[in-house]
């Protein structure tokens, strides 16, 4: 099986088991955040499950109510599984890049402010 069919069906496979999730999240089953249940703190992801369905919903106000930084993130994750499925096709390894590079170090800084933020003020 090429390299291409490979990273296709993976797509798609990870599309069908999204899609389940957010069924059965749909129908009740509630995710909670291990994070939060331990520290009592906003993680940066807090919402992005209800962020996720307002999206669907194309509830941009709500989507960003529930976490601001969620369609960088939703970019970012993309993004990372674009470059990882692009390097696996033309060199066979399905990996992301061997050192962190400016976008990744500005997200993760991002991020970090993000999560302070929103637990130590009161605009979130």
């Amino acid at each position: 099986m090429s390299r291409k069919r490979q990273v296709v069906l993976l797509t798609v496979a990870l599309l069908c088991a999204g899609g389940i999730c957010l069924i059965l999240i749909m129908n009740g089953l509630a995710i909670p955040c291990l994070f939060q249940r331990v520290t009592g703190l906003h993680c940066p992801g807090c919402g992005n499950t209800r962020a996720m369905m307002a999206l669907f919903r194309l509830d941009f106000n709500s989507m960003l109510g529930y976490n601001l930084l969620f369609p960088l993130e939703l970019l970012y994750l993309i993004r990372v599984y674009a470059v990882s499925a692009m390097r696996y096709v033309n060199g066979g390894r399905f990996s992301y890049y061997p050192k962190p590079k400016v976008w990744d170090i500005l997200f993760l800084v991002l991020l970090i402010a993000w999560t302070v933020i929103r637990n130590c003020t009161p605009l979130y």
